[in-house]
């Protein structure tokens, strides 16, 4: 039978050792966390690019539909011997508007993406520096419980010897 010291010594660094392990696993996790979260925040960051570009490309779209028509109706009043006045110029301006409105209604659409996107971007880069919190916390406590445990065998093993004494 192995000696008690020997027993408590190897309980002591059981407890120490698995105390390690552990708190080095709650802080790769939790740094695999932090990583996937801040990679979530740089595709928002990439998408909200991506959308003002598209919304860039939208608008010049539009704005190359309206010449087009606006030289169709041109062509076409004055095939028809129309001035640019009266009934071809409220539509010259009824196209300008729907395009003005048209253009208006891509740059709100982009303006609502990108705030959502700088808030989701914003929210993961959050998530992350809780999960570096909460590792570096959990790493802790997993520490300290170890060292408490090595304690409470140590002293299990004082109090045992010394009553063994008496």
């Amino acid at each position: 039978m192995c000696h008690p010291a020997i027993l408590t010594a190897v309980s002591v660094i059981g407890s120490l050792a698995g105390a390690a392990t552990q708190a080095k696993g709650i802080q790769q996790q939790a740094q695999a966390n932090a990583q996937a979260e801040e990679r979530r925040a740089e595709v928002a960051e990439r998408q909200k690019e991506v959308n003002q570009t598209r919304a860039s490309f939208e608008r010049q779209r539009s704005l190359e539909r309206h010449d087009r028509m606006l030289g169709y109706n041109r062509a076409a009043g004055a095939e028809r011997g129309l001035s640019e006045t009266g009934s071809l110029t409220d539509l010259q301006d009824d196209n300008a508007l729907e395009a003005a409105q048209s253009i208006e209604a891509i740059r709100y659409r982009a303006e609502g993406e990108r705030g959502s996107l700088s808030f989701e971007a914003a929210t993961a880069r959050e998530r992350a520096r809780s999960h570096r919190s909460a590792g570096r916390i959990g790493a802790r406590g997993a520490m300290l419980g170890g060292l408490t445990g090595a304690a409470t065998t140590l002293g299990n093993a004082y109090y045992r010897n010394a009553a063994s004494i008496r």
